[in-house]
């Protein structure tokens, strides 16, 4: 089995039919049948590989269907979802239409691993938002150390 961690960035262009190509580095441990949607913070579109995928909705499954605000967020999320994608020969994959328009992806996109499932952003918002993690990583530094200790 490959090696299911993510790292590193990649810029690419997105063709005219929305298609981009999975970096090489990530094609493998991407595998086939993953599922393309929105990522936690709704602020890039994710891709996750199919038994990533999986133990998000094992997590899903454990909303109570009278739960309004529980169905609520499911039913967002679902909507946002589309799974059995796979690379063709060239390594694309079509961004489906919906996750392009609502992240704000239009031409050029840079791919961020993210230890166990990858994220595309918009270039310029990435480059914004690296920018500002750069400026306040000492603490985000604090933070995890307190928050996750070893």
């Amino acid at each position: 089995m490959a090696n299911k961690s993510f790292s590193g960035s990649y810029s690419h262009a997105l063709d005219s039919k929305g298609r981009a190509i999975i970096p090489a580095p990530y094609r493998e441990a991407l595998g086939e049948d993953f599922t393309i949607t929105v990522n936690p913070t709704r602020t890039a579109v994710a891709f996750y590989p199919k038994d990533e995928w999986e133990k998000q909705l094992e997590r899903l499954s454990h909303i109570d269907p009278l739960d309004p605000q529980g169905v609520a967020y499911e039913r967002y999320i679902m909507s946002l979802s589309f799974s059995g994608n796979n690379m063709d020969g060239q390594g694309r994959v079509l961004l489906p239409t919906k996750l392009r328009t609502k992240m704000g992806l239009t031409k050029d996109v840079v791919f961020i691993g993210l230890n166990n499932f990858i994220e595309i952003w918009d270039k310029d918002l990435a480059k914004q938002q690296e920018n500002i993690v750069e400026e306040g990583f000492d603490g985000l530094l604090s933070h995890v150390l307190k928050t996750y200790p070893t």
